[in-house]
């Protein structure tokens, strides 16, 4: 099966998975028995628990418009969880936040 996290949202609203406050291992159960690998039921889980509605874009920004916003939030001196969690308040979803925090780190080498 493939597997898009919308998917994954769907079935774990349907179970109350936020609301009856299920645990990471509770919701990757639920995703296996509807049939996804054990990779797609975790990451999945991960990302409906941690991420929440921040799918889904509200809005686009361009590389240099991150690295301004990373930059004010000084974001060299910020664990690459933080500077995620910022861009997501932000209204940059889970996978803009995460891929323009790697470049950026890239490209001020923090990484190598």
């Amino acid at each position: 099966m493939r597997g898009l996290q919308i998917e994954y949202n769907k079935i774990l609203d349907a179970a109350n998975a936020r609301e009856n406050k299920l645990s990471h291992t509770e919701c990757m159960k639920i995703l296996r028995k509807k049939g996804y690998t054990y990779d797609q039921a975790n990451n999945g889980s991960y990302v409906y628990l941690h991420h929440k509605n921040n799918i889904t874009s509200k809005r686009r920004g361009s590389r240099k418009e991150y690295t301004r916003i990373l930059d004010s939030f000084r974001a060299y001196d910020k664990t690459p969880k933080d500077c995620i969690a910022y861009l997501e308040n932000m209204g940059f979803s889970y996978r803009q936040a995460q891929t323009a925090v790697y470049n950026y780190r890239k490209e001020k080498h923090l990484i190598g």
